[in-house]
């Protein structure tokens, strides 16, 4: 059987676009000069020519006929609504695809130079007729793309998985505090509130950190300068010593994450034990079961397309276990369909118990810093252009089994995605940015199950609005409008179709978790700040109260981070930091609430005067009946049962 007779067997089985014809996606890939990996060393590889164009343009045939063999195109209903209509309107809005790994560097070097040097001709794998804006609407991105700030897109806020753990400033085993603060790493002997050791890395500060066991993990960033070598189109550089009259270098800085972890069996004396460091810029981790899984956004810093001789450093993500460098397999890197940027994710996973001597990385290409885990699944979002030139979602999703991270399924929405998104009840929910043919801007709101299909949603919300985050918390999503620390409209997801949440309506609360069937809201009123309780499943009010009311500009860390907020389920304790400015400096309080028989109980405060921020408070954590405050200037130990604090330690 010929080719093109097994070609058209794999595909009419299917219901294949025009533009997934084998003449029509022929005529899509660009002739370019393919490469192969010299095997004349591993240390220093470069890119050879390989044998036919022919080939890489088979290669490519079959795998998009393959995907989509697997993965036939299909509808899925998506019902919309704002505030003018709240009649449900049913679109057409969802395809389905697979993504591929490349089988060897060069297949990765063809796709990746074809992204830079056409997004919407590359030779990156194609889905075909990827128009999924609905029939009375044309999807892209407005002009002038509003800055995503509000909001983590890697929040783990929902999880009160036991086996997850999550990285924070400020940890406590129950007998020492571990604090990061002024870019050191102290332990305090919280009886005796001494500072017992304390870590300082200059070159690489830590901004995290993880304890397990007789573990101490640190996340920290690293600025590596290398030198970017840019040669004329027609100069290869074959040899890294090699010069060329006519070459410019360029300096650039290179963000990596190292996780350094030590061994505190004694406390007054951590002892190093293993440094792993990675490419790209943190965007978070977390630790499930013993294993770290750390994720980076790693993006391009060239300003120039490769050369057709370039290193796999040019291209390729790179990790690093004691100073050992290695690439990422070829085949551990995904590429999505219509992948238009040069970007990667890249995702580690690594055995803190067992030293970290080995790790599992995997890479996604196209996508950056959209990334969310749960205790099983972790899921990556980037943005693909259609060739209509609109933007949608795609998301791909791995399994996490073990130490290891296998790929599972890649899906699509509309729009550009928009921080947050989590996974709850089995769901993953997430929104995008949308803006129709008349350049309205909206927001929609999709839940997907395992498969990535999308099973509840709903769209133009909040029309002609600048909605700059959406945070979900248990069954509402709250969209913010310009940054806003409020919330402008609550929707309830647990309806479906998804409707603006009755009981919450009107409220600004800013909600956070407090048990698997209470919210904890807190507030801005005209004379200073009120706190909540809502059911996570309707939203009914249960109480409210107010506090800080001598303070019109009150603020609080709470409003931007909800590991601000100490929500004690098992004491009924709430605690809440609160910061206002002055003539004097800024005024640092903490209110610490009991939250008994459905009502709020001000248990007291904690107040202090400052002449700068540097005092502001960020965390709080309970040992015993003693709570601890903690800011980047002092530690604060207060008796629970008075409010009265009983010691400070000043850093």
């Amino acid at each position: 059987m010929t080719f093109d007779e097994k070609l058209n067997e794999l595909i009419s089985e299917v219901e294949v676009p025009d533009e997934l014809s084998p003449e029509n996606i022929a005529k899509m890939l660009k002739a370019q000069k393919a490469s192969s990996v010299s095997s004349e060393s591993e240390k220093n590889r470069n890119i050879k020519l390989s044998p036919t164009i022919a080939a890489q343009r088979r290669t490519i045939i079959i795998r998009t006929s393959a995907a989509v063999a697997a993965c036939a195109v299909f509808a899925a209903g998506m019902l919309t609504f704002n505030e003018h209509n709240k009649e449900a309107e049913q679109i057409d809005e969802q395809i389905s695809y697979a993504a591929v790994s490349p089988d060897s560097y060069t297949e990765l070097y063809n796709i990746y130079t074809g992204i830079y040097l056409d997004g919407t001709e590359s030779d990156a794998p194609d889905a075909g007729d990827t128009d999924i804006s609905a029939p009375t609407q044309t999807i892209y991105l407005a002009p002038d793309e509003p800055e995503e700030t509000l909001g983590s897109s890697f929040d783990f806020s929902d999880i009160n998985d036991p086996r997850v753990s999550r990285a924070d400033i400020v940890k406590s085993d129950g007998t020492n505090l571990y604090c990061i603060t002024d870019n050191k790493l102290y332990i305090v002997f919280l009886e005796t509130m001494e500072v017992t050791a304390e870590i300082e890395n200059k070159l690489n500060p830590p901004v995290e950190l993880y304890i397990s066991g007789n573990k101490l993990i640190l996340m920290s960033k690293e600025n590596e300068e290398i030198t970017v070598v840019d040669t004329p189109a027609d100069t290869a550089v074959q040899e890294s010593s090699e010069t060329y009259s006519n070459r410019s270098d360029a300096a650039v800085c290179r963000t990596n994450v190292v996780v350094d972890i030590y061994d505190i069996s004694d406390k007054t004396n951590p002892v190093h034990t293993t440094t792993y460091k990675q490419n790209g810029s943190y965007t978070s981790s977390r630790i499930v079961d013993g294993i770290l899984y750390t994720v980076t956004g790693y993006c391009n810093y060239r300003n120039k397309p490769l050369d057709k001789d370039a290193d796999l450093d040019s291209f390729v993500p790179a990790y690093y276990i004691n100073g050992e460098k290695k690439y990422i397999a070829a085949g551990d890197i995904t590429v999505p369909a219509n992948a238009n940027s040069t970007d990667y994710t890249v995702v580690s996973a690594i055995d803190i118990e067992s030293g970290a001597q080995s790790a599992v990385v995997k890479a996604v290409l196209g996508n950056s810093k959209n990334v969310y885990c749960s205790a099983d699944t972790l899921y990556i979002v980037g943005v693909g252009k259609s060739k209509e030139n609109t933007d949608y979602s795609i998301i791909t999703s791995f399994d996490l089994s073990g130490s290891g991270m296998t790929y599972k399924t890649s899906s699509s929405v509309a729009g550009k995605v928009i921080p947050s998104m989590n996974e709850y009840n089995g769901l993953f929910r997430m929104a995008t940015r949308i803006v129709d043919e008349d350049g309205i801007m909206s927001t929609a709101i999709y839940a997907l199950d395992e498969t990535l299909t999308v099973v509840n949603s709903a769209g133009q919300l909040m029309e002609g609005q600048n909605i700059t985050a959406v945070r979900f918390e248990e069954s509402f999503a709250s969209l913010y409008v310009n940054n806003d620390s409020e919330p402008a409209m609550v929707i309830d997801i647990s309806s479906n179709p998804p409707v603006q949440a009755q009981a919450l309506e009107g409220s600004s609360a800013y909600l956070c978790g407090f048990s698997s069937d209470k919210l904890i809201g807190i507030n801005k009123e005209e004379t200073g700040l009120s706190v909540a309780m809502y059911s996570s499943e309707n939203g009914l009010m249960y109480d409210t109260t107010a506090f800080a009311e001598d303070c019109a500009d009150a603020d609080s860390a709470a409003f931007t981070d909800t590991r601000a907020v100490l929500a004690d389920t098992e004491r009924s304790v709430i605690g809440i930091p609160v910061y206002s400015h002055n003539e004097f400096g800024t005024r640092n309080q903490y209110f610490v609430f009991e939250y008994k028989d459905d009502s709020f109980i001000l248990k007291g405060s904690v107040e202090y005067n400052d002449i700068d921020d540097s005092g502001i408070f960020k965390r709080a954590v309970i040992e015993g009946d003693i709570l601890y405050i903690i800011s980047d200037t002092r530690i604060v130990s207060v008796q629970l049962d008075d409010m009265k604090v009983i010691g400070a330690l000043e850093f």
